[in-house]
């Protein structure tokens, strides 16, 4: 009877935890073979609920990113304003300055807003150096990309990772404009730079009919090819003139004077100026483009003066207001497609994030059909094994009561 009354009491201890847990398998023995596919099941739907949790961090992520582009395209929108604004006639000093003012401060923002970092304190736009600050200025007061290229991602299943931002170095560094690839602080600080020389130089330089025009060209010892249009009695052309540095002007002139029967200029080197001149009619020289030179500067290093009172110092067109617009526009359009690019990894995300859903509601399914015990049944079950220790214990009661004798009776 003690052996049963232990056996009792382990049956009414399973239905109780069955009831409490709302398993059926308490322990693998009961159902060896439903207890390994339930383990694989649930196995299963753990490793699947960390998919979702990667995927709700990619989204996260993804929109934090979508937002930060979105004030940057902002920010653009207002320096592409400001550019149109600074083009116009009417502009004064007064309003370029106002304008740099502004300008500078956009700048700042920039900045900022490249250094985001998400929740966790990971820079968004680093690649895998989430721990930096990834933009940083260098010595020169540049912005540099301290981070690297690596795209960050998460698993999102077995077989699918889901990148969680754009890379800072291709938002931000890589703008292609009609001059070459620059960052989009190159642009801004290019904008500064001619709002703070426009008036201090020329774009064209001239001298009367029969006036000579004497020029200097300043560069460096590095040869590069110099190309502007050059005007004389006869006509117009492009001169190019190739492996040109500073303090020479051999080049210069063996180009112009290859073009003479075309624009009327003959050039000569005398006391170590370049000298054009033409029989009648005005010489005019514009569009100048240095190599290597596509965004403007506070002090321009590559330039052409003319000898006059005063004298006349010519710049790089991409020195002038005029070529700031055209970078801005593409600087804005490159981050537009960032922003198509996030957008298109975002809802991919949330794509991948329904599938799993759905993959979860047929595991937890499988789960339950499997590993929830039918309370009904069991609740009977105890009430039925209640009863009959109570019944048995009561019948052992009353024989252990009773006596040798009783029995012999």
């Amino acid at each position: 009877m003690l052996t049963r009354f232990s056996q009792v009491n382990k049956e009414i201890e399973l239905r109780q935890t069955k009831i409490s847990t709302g398993r059926e398998i308490t322990e693998a023995s009961e159902k060896p073979i439903e207890a390994v596919k339930l383990s694989a099941l649930e196995q299963s739907l753990t490793q699947l609920k960390g998919f979702q949790r990667n995927t709700t961090t990619a989204q996260q992520r993804l929109s934090l990113g979508d937002t930060v582009l979105a004030s940057v395209d902002g920010i653009m929108a207002q320096l592409r304003e400001r550019a149109i604004s600074a083009n116009t006639d009417t502009v004064s000093a007064s309003d370029l300055a106002a304008i740099r003012v502004d300008v500078a401060q956009s700048r700042e923002a920039l900045i900022d807003l490249a250094n985001s970092r998400t929740s966790d304190d990971q820079a968004l736009f680093g690649g895998y150096a989430t721990d930096i600050q990834p933009f940083t200025p260098d010595t020169n007061g540049r912005i540099q990309y301290r981070g690297d290229g690596g795209q960050h991602t998460l698993a999102a299943s077995e077989t699918t990772r889901l990148p969680t931002s754009v890379n800072g170095a291709e938002v931000f560094m890589q703008v292609d404009t009609s001059d070459g690839v620059a960052s989009i602080f190159d642009i801004v600080d290019s904008f500064e730079a001619a709002l703070l020389t426009d008036g201090s130089y020329a774009s064209t330089l001239s001298a009367d009919a029969g006036d000579e025009l004497s020029l200097s060209f300043n560069g460096d010892r590095v040869p590069r090819d110099v190309s502007f249009d050059l005007q004389g009695p006869s006509g117009s052309t492009s001169i190019t003139a190739t492996d040109v540095v500073g303090g020479s002007h051999d080049q210069l002139k063996s180009a112009i004077n290859k073009k003479s029967d075309e624009t009327g200029v003959i050039a000569t080197v005398v006391g170590g100026h370049l000298v054009l001149s033409a029989a009648t009619g005005t010489i005019a020289l514009s569009a100048l483009k240095i190599e290597g030179v596509e965004l403007a500067s506070r002090e321009p290093r590559f330039t052409i003066m003319a000898d006059g009172e005063p004298p006349q110092t010519m710049v790089p067109t991409a020195q002038t207001l005029d070529a700031q617009l055209e970078k801005l526009v593409q600087a804005g359009q490159d981050i537009a497609v960032s922003r198509t690019k996030i957008g298109a990894r975002l809802k991919r995300a949330e794509d991948q994030e329904a599938a799993l859903q759905s993959r979860a509601l047929a595991l937890e399914t499988d789960v339950n059909e499997l590993g929830s015990a039918d309370l009904g049944k069991v609740v009977t079950e105890l009430q039925a094994l209640l009863v009959s220790r109570d019944a048995a214990m009561q019948a052992y009661s009353r024989i252990g009561q009773s006596s040798l004798f009783d029995f012999l009776k």
